[in-house]
């Protein structure tokens, strides 16, 4: 198969970004049902290979669509608007299996907190994406629904855990799908598929319905944020969820962007690193002061603790996770995983303090540091998606580098800053490896400036590979 067969292309019915849709249809010239059917054929098309819907109903799809053509007004912002769920989303009255078999029969007895605002938005919820098992891993691949494959090269991975996300927009099976990013986990699918996809400032949008266990509260570090083919995309569906309003759009002249110096503890790929000069560069050229500076913290110290808190905070689920990889005998790589997080699973509430204090110490180093830089790009991976592996614990799990296999898990270190201290981060395409697939650069700003983040990049579009341009 062509590495560019089964992405995005433009076909009868279906437009290049929810925002050009909503355009066509006040103007007339598609329906709600007719824009419903473009992505269904879509579905019918490609996803037999890539496996990122592995749930539908498209009977209720059809109702829904159906009543978007025969309102007298708009529903909402996303009147009409085909999208998909994250599986791990309650959507009543339909399965939230976690990727677990043993959940199969499960079925959400109400809407979680984004399935509510997506109805309320006027949009047509066309099914669920695939997931790992739990989100407990960089692949997306389970054994209820199988293993996701890279739209752009289905020996590639989409990334995890909202690969099925990723992969739904990128093909054209939906036009904005809703994940969630605790570590990373919306942010490298979209570099990996070549969307866009935004984790915004935490408790920005709610994660309620975003649990096995039904839990009230709203996680530590975790949030739910949109994928979609454009920036514009983005921000509408952000507007929605969150509830805030846009800004006027912001001019790359004039900004200060610090571009953070790549760790030596996590190297990437050279080729990759000449694309994020390259974009630097382009936005210097467009008139942006370009400076190479990062926060006063230690990268290093701030992923442990990152780590540790995440398994704080996910101990619950981490063992639902750890007994469904063991099965009824554990496994080598399952005592493994057990014994890698065994420290943050068994977290005291003292230590949890003490670590909270040191998290909002670097706060504090990231608030200094966006008074001095408006933004901040950050590469969102090692390098270009990696071969699928997903039969390998991830804890063992390599990704080839510069010619060298370094641990998947090292990329941590990449999404340590928007999950660690809260701040919203935009993953943007801005190009193509040699092999052809989509590169990412993670966009960073302040706490609580996703509006500002998301204006920005609407600016930073037109460079690299833009869905949005394709006619």
């Amino acid at each position: 198969m062509n590495v560019q067969a089964a992405a995005y292309t433009r076909v009868e019915g279906l437009w290049p970004d929810a925002v050009a849709l909503r355009a066509a249809m006040q103007q007339g010239k598609v329906t709600a049902r007719e824009a419903l059917d473009a992505c269904l054929q879509v579905i019918d098309d490609r996803n037999e290979l890539i496996n990122a819907v592995v749930y539908q109903d498209r009977d209720g799809a059809r109702v829904a669509a159906d009543a978007c053509d025969r309102a007298d007004a708009p529903v909402g912002p996303l009147h009409g608007v085909p999208v998909t769920l994250k599986e791990c989303f309650d959507w009543q009255g339909h399965p939230t299996t976690w990727g677990d078999p043993a959940r199969g029969g499960h079925v959400a007895a109400a809407d979680s907190a984004v399935a509510a605002g997506l109805k309320r938005a006027g949009a047509v919820i066309i099914g669920k994406t695939n997931i790992p098992a739990y989100l407990s891993d960089w692949e997306t691949a389970n054994p209820l629904f199988g293993v996701t494959c890279n739209p752009h090269n289905l020996n590639r991975s989409a990334g995890g855990s909202s690969g099925g996300s990723a992969a739904a927009v990128a093909t054209g099976m939906s036009y904005i799908d809703i994940g969630s990013d605790q570590g990373g986990s919306i942010r490298f699918p979209a570099h990996n598929c070549g969307v866009h996809g935004l984790k915004p400032s935490w408790n920005s949008i709610s994660l309620r319905g975003h649990s096995p266990f039904g839990d009230l509260r709203e996680p530590d570090i975790g949030t739910a944020g949109p994928l979609a083919r454009s920036a514009w995309d983005i921000s509408l569906a952000f507007e929605v969820l969150s509830g805030q309003g846009s800004i006027a759009p912001v001019k790359t002249e004039g900004l200060r962007i610090a571009v953070i110096p790549v760790p030596d503890e996590c190297p990437i790929d050279h080729e990759y690193a000449q694309l994020l000069r390259t974009f630097a560069g382009h936005l210097q050229s467009k008139g942006a002061t370009i400076s190479e500076a990062a926060p006063a913290i230690d990268f290093v110290r701030a992923t442990e603790v990152m780590n540790l808190l995440v398994r704080a905070e996910t101990v619950h689920k981490s063992e639902l996770a750890l007994a469904f990889r063991a099965g009824p005998d554990a496994s080598v790589a399952g005592r493994s995983f057990a014994e890698l997080n065994k420290r943050g699973n068994s977290l005291s509430h003292r230590d949890w303090l003490s670590l909270h204090e040191e998290r909002l110490r670097m706060c504090q180093a990231w608030a200094e540091f966006f008074e001095l830089y408006d933004l901040a790009l950050f590469p969102a991976a090692a390098g270009e998606a990696a071969p699928l592996r997903p039969h390998r614990d991830v804890t063992e799990r390599t990704v080839p580098v510069n010619g060298r296999e370094e641990p998947i898990l090292k990329q941590h270190m990449l999404h340590m800053p928007g999950s660690l201290c809260y701040l919203p981060a935009h993953v943007l395409p801005v190009g193509r490896s040699d092999a052809g697939l989509p590169l990412g650069v993670q966009v960073i700003g302040g706490h609580r400036q996703d509006q500002y983040v998301l204006a920005a990049v609407q600016g930073f579009e037109g460079f690299g590979v833009s869905n949005r341009d394709k006619k």
